[in-house]
């Protein structure tokens, strides 16, 4: 009884979570607003009016994906969690919070891309979100909230996974410094890093599987 009560308190989070997550997702497009054009313009006014909002764009894209990679972590680190506390709801809910400022972060970025403080104010919502994933991980650890039966390398990868998305804003920022129209390259760095860590494990896990078969072929 008692694990079924545990069980249903862990997905009472996860729910919510997911709720947060997707009104945040959400968002991001009810902040791009259509251009007002006069019925009367012409094709070319139309396609120039789009192009105009491409910052917006750009901005709804890096966005998204962000959130859902910030979703998939969360999807992730409730795969290994068993068990949960006050202290696990509470680094949640901050959490939580830092995902739903994104949208916000996202339109003052957008609406003055070529500005230092926006750029500013939007890269640092994302690596906010990323260190208070990262506390709410560790905690998760260090009070025994996690399956015992977890693979160690598996839960050692998920931990750096977290830092990318992090270390990726102070990037974006550092850029900005010297050029903010420049700073979105930064964030390029979210793809080309996940796959270089997603490179890495398979090494690692393929050399395990070889040292395992030749243990197995000693015995």
């Amino acid at each position: 009884m008692e694990e079924d009560h545990n069980g249903l308190q862990l997905e009472r989070i996860v729910f919510f979570s997911d709720a947060v997550f997707a009104i945040a997702i959400t968002l991001l497009i009810i902040e791009i607003k259509v251009p007002h054009i006069e019925y009367t313009a012409s094709d070319r006014d139309f396609w120039f009016a789009l192009l105009s909002m491409l910052p917006k764009f750009l901005g709804y894209f890096f966005s998204f994906f962000v959130i859902g990679a910030y979703w998939i972590g969360h999807h992730r680190i409730y795969g290994y969690i068993v068990r949960w506390n006050y202290g696990l709801i509470w680094r949640n809910v901050f959490f939580l919070m830092a995902i739903a400022f994104i949208p916000f972060s996202t339109a003052f970025m957008s609406e003055y891309f070529s500005r230092f403080v926006p750029l500013f104010v939007y890269a640092m919502s994302f690596s906010l979100a990323g260190l208070l994933q990262i506390m709410q991980w560790r905690y998760a650890r260090k009070n025994d909230l996690i399956d015992e039966a977890a693979d160690p390398e598996a839960v050692a990868m998920l931990g750096t996974r977290m830092w990318l998305l992090t270390l990726v804003g102070f990037v974006a920022v550092g850029i900005g410094l010297f050029n903010p129209l420049l700073a979105g390259f930064g964030f390029w760095l979210i793809p080309i890093g996940s796959w270089i860590l997603k490179a890495r494990h398979r090494r690692k896990a393929g050399r395990a599987d070889v040292i395992r078969d030749e243990l197995t072929e000693q015995n």
